[in-house]
């Protein structure tokens, strides 16, 4: 077999065997490979770009294809739900000569642990707009004069572990520090990444999206599905403002967005490359650009061919304080909202979330959005430091009574998880719990470490945990509305 080097292979992995399903699991496509791979077919047309999302490829057919393809580079997106099935490619890929670069959140997180413990790890890229960084590399592996110290946010190895550390360099992350920047301001930054080139998934990952979407969510229509999509075009959260950071959020990312005009071509694109009439915007918090949400309002074209079903992800305090944002939400098309409640007990919200929240915010929020028509996808994070029986208690039957007046239709459940870079996790690394201890790259089993957090440092047991997250998932089906449950492993709910 010849070695191709002109193919990079950029894969979003599956989630690892056994992980339980989210109640959007492989609805919608992986976005972040797609946008990669549109930046370096764009940049380097020279190259042949090969871009494939395991949760609908499949893991097995990603390792077939490092035979067929015998790429230069592998890029492989990375969660921690993700990890295992992450480094069997990274292993696969090294068998046939290829670069492995590992990027996204708990990548970057991590960057130097990997490196020190993954040999089959080549590189880290920790951007959270990492487009630039891999052309770099992609140069650097083709011979080009490009160091390996040139390139932002970078992690390797070279007898010792060289490049980017998070921990150090995390204040850097920002594309308004970078080259990306220049010219633009937060209100249009966005506008330096091209409309995604969604043709680069071959056509049998859109006929899955739209098959697996149907199955679940066909009934929240009243038109034809004719295709889903991602997009993003804004990003960031509102909190960061205020500096009330979630204690579960393990990232801080600045809000920046596109420019209105450019949002619409992007929602258009999708819909001409592949009948996209369901978009998703994966923006963190979209109901924190209220200036953003009421251009884009705006600027929706008149002449559209088609009727967008925007799902996006809202704050309740943002509902709450600008009701505005809701009709701008109608305005744009947005028919479902993801809303992390998380509870419905006070003091384990506010623990959660800060003093500005509020059960009562919860449900006022819940409300306007059913009075405007819009379908709500609810979250929930059970087992804080503040979890008693009581506040348990109180956040299942909220639930409950959220199910059965009709204020929800998905509903997601699980035990708090502790991350590297969240609350939690500094929590358990000071304590000297953390599972593999400092120098561990991933835990194995994200139940031990979740386990391990609830059983020391919550008023329940992390069994506790399960059985309310279990009741919450009954509740559900009984209510017969959507649910998940997507950290934890899917047999605590067989």
């Amino acid at each position: 077999m010849t070695k191709n080097k002109e193919v990079v292979y950029l894969v979003n992995a599956a989630n690892d065997a056994g992980m339980s399903a989210i109640a959007n699991d492989y609805s919608f496509p992986a976005f972040g490979v797609l946008s990669l791979g549109t930046w370096l077919k764009q940049r380097m047309p020279e190259l042949e770009i090969v871009v494939r999302d395991g949760g609908v490829h499949s893991h097995e057919r990603v390792l077939e294809d490092l035979y067929t393809y015998n790429p230069l580079i592998v890029g492989v997106s990375v969660l921690g739900t993700s990890y295992q099935n992450a480094l069997q490619i990274a292993e696969a890929a090294k068998c046939f000569g290829a670069t492995t670069v590992f990027g996204n959140d708990q990548a970057a997180q991590l960057a130097r642990k990997i490196i020190q413990n993954r040999p089959v790890v080549d590189y880290v890229i920790g951007s959270e707009y990492g487009e630039e960084s891999l052309e770099l590399l992609v140069r650097h592996e083709l011979g080009e004069n490009v160091s390996l110290e040139s390139i932002p946010h970078l992690t390797w190895r070279n007898g010792s572990i060289r490049g980017f550390d998070y921990e150090t360099g995390k204040a850097t992350l920002s594309i308004l520090s970078s080259k990306l920047s220049e010219g633009r301001n937060r209100n249009n930054v966005l506008d330096a990444f091209p409309i995604v080139d969604r043709t680069l998934y071959p056509r049998e990952h859109w006929e899955a999206y739209r098959r697996n979407y149907s199955e679940k969510f066909a009934g929240l229509h009243k038109v034809p599905i004719t295709g889903v999509s991602t997009m993003n075009r804004a990003r960031g959260c509102s909190r960061a403002r205020d500096n009330t950071k979630c204690k579960f959020c393990d990232m801080w990312l600045d809000p920046v967005s596109s420019s209105p005009i450019m949002f619409w071509k992007e929602g258009i694109a999708a819909f001409e490359q592949v009948g996209a009439n369901v978009l998703y915007e994966v923006c963190d918090s979209f109901s924190s650009f209220g200036k953003f949400l009421r251009g884009v309002a705006k600027a929706r074209p008149s002449n559209l061919r088609f009727e967008p079903q925007f799902f996006v992800y809202a704050q309740a305090v943002d509902l709450v304080r600008d009701p505005e944002i809701v009709k701008y939400f109608k305005d744009i098309g947005v028919f479902r909202v993801n809303i992390g409640l998380e509870s419905f007990s006070n003091p384990t919200l506010k623990h959660m979330k800060g003093e500005n929240d509020s059960v009562d915010k919860n449900y006022r929020a819940l409300r306007m959005l059913k009075e405007a028509g819009i379908y709500v996808y609810g979250s929930l994070v059970l087992g804080s430091e503040a979890e008693t029986q009581q506040t348990l208690r109180e956040t299942v039957e909220g639930v409950r009574k959220i199910i059965e007046e009709g204020l929800v239709a998905d509903i997601e459940a699980q035990p708090v998880l502790p991350l590297p870079n969240n609350v939690y996790g500094r929590r358990l690394h000071e304590a000297g719990l953390f599972p593999g201890g400092e120098e561990a790259d991933w835990p194995i089993n994200t139940d031990e470490v979740s386990r391990i957090y609830i059983d020391n440092f919550s008023g329940i047991s992390h069994r506790q945990a399960i059985e309310a997250t279990r009741e919450i998932r009954g509740c559900a089906k009984k209510g017969g509305i959507n649910f998940g449950s997507g950290v934890s492993r899917g047999d605590q709910y067989a």
